[in-house]
């Protein structure tokens, strides 16, 4: 301020942000992020089956390719959902890989969800809509199967424990 006027800053014209600018220039930009891995495999089902080429695997893989990922809302999903499930997958299945056991019991508990999926194969999805309203009622058909359904036994057998 001069005289009580303000007076324009030319930063550029300052040797120190002239610096700044330069450097800024000469940092590579950042790489983006790789795309969603929509060709990847399923991990977790190709180590409880042992191989990529079991049934199961490749039901998991028609059903992904030519029913979820013609439509934009299923392929947004399939973005999301392997963001999420490749961030922990790769520690189950190389687990399931040293511990038969293990590999047993994912392979029992991820049977419900591959029957619930099959059920997208024998529906015509010709819109948006209809895949959202199937993916929405394939998702809650396993949150029955895998949440409610659980708690509700669990209730049902501790109330007849206490009747006795």
């Amino acid at each position: 301020m001069i005289d009580g006027q303000m007076q324009p800053i030319n930063f550029i014209d300052e040797p120190i942000f002239a610096r700044i600018l330069a450097d800024a220039k000469l940092k590579p930009e950042a790489e983006p992020l790789p795309p969603a891995r929509i060709g990847s495999g399923c991990l977790i089902a190709t180590a409880s089956y042992g191989s990529e080429l079991a049934p199961q695997v490749q039901q998991l893989r028609e059903i992904r390719d030519d029913v979820v990922l013609q439509t934009a809302s299923g392929s947004a999903f399939m973005i999301g959902f392997n963001q999420f499930y490749y961030s922990f997958s790769p520690m189950i299945a190389d687990y399931e890989r040293e511990n038969p056991i293990f590999r047993e019991a994912v392979k029992l508990i991820i049977t419900p969800l591959l029957t619930s999926l099959t059920l997208l194969q024998y529906v015509d999805i010709d819109s948006e809509s209809d895949m959202l309203g199937y993916g929405i009622g394939v998702i809650l058909l396993n949150i029955g199967m895998y949440f409610i359904a659980p708690a509700v036994l669990i209730t049902k057998i501790r109330s007849f424990y206490k009747l006795q």
